[in-house]
């Protein structure tokens, strides 16, 4: 929706420029020198709302989305092809890691793994995690039976890994819990936050971090 609204701006700046340039014209027979100054003014906003929509079509190609109709029409931007996870693991998982799988796997859980200096925490649905106020956790994975890993999205619910990159997906990110954005927490104290496991647009696991002084 976001989109839509932005190109139907752009469109009604363009709009207005076409709208002064036409009002320019009229003038023309009245006032050259006002005709000039009007002429120019509708240009630029002509020019502001077209560079407004290209800009648009930009950001939303990054995403992953189609662009709008006049940015696939003059080709200015270039679709990028967005992948999650990659569906082969760079790393081997340890032993310890691999028998948790089996676990999480035979009993159809859903798991996040989440380290905490160099210490692999494995937490099922609704587990709550205690660590201390200021100290560094990393996602490392998440573990969902029967889904294909680039599926799925692990969101740390107060915490922007990537502005720019996959919305929602905060794997393999240092979180240094002494800079979480405080009107996420769940609580007023701001000590209590939310881990979700995502399959598209639903939310189909979630795990707590308890921040404890």
């Amino acid at each position: 929706m976001e989109f839509e609204l932005g190109y139907l701006l752009a469109l009604s700046v363009v709009g207005l420029g076409i709208l002064g340039i036409i009002l320019a014209l009229l003038i023309n027979e009245i006032n050259k020198t006002k005709f000039i100054i009007s002429f120019i003014l509708s240009i630029i906003i002509l020019g502001l709302g077209g560079y407004y929509y290209y800009l648009i079509g930009l950001y939303q190609s990054k995403k992953g989305l189609a662009a709008g109709p006049l940015n696939r029409i003059l080709r200015i931007y270039r679709p990028i092809s967005v992948t999650l996870i990659p569906e082969e693991e760079e790393t081997v998982p340890s032993e310890l890691e691999s028998k948790v799988r089996t676990h999480f796997m035979s009993q159809e859980e859903i798991g996040v793994i989440v380290e905490v200096e160099d210490k692999k925490n494995f937490l099922r649905e609704k587990d709550h995690l205690k660590i201390k106020k200021g100290k560094k956790l990393k996602i490392i994975d998440t573990i969902v039976p029967g889904v294909k890993k680039n599926l799925i999205r692990v969101n740390f619910v107060g915490f922007v890994g990537d502005p720019i990159g996959i919305k929602g997906e905060d794997r393999g990110y240092e979180i240094d819990t002494s800079s979480l954005m405080k009107k996420y927490a769940l609580n007023k104290e701001g000590s209590c936050y939310k881990i979700e496991v995502i399959k598209g647009k639903e939310i189909i696991g979630t795990v707590f971090i308890d921040l404890v002084k």
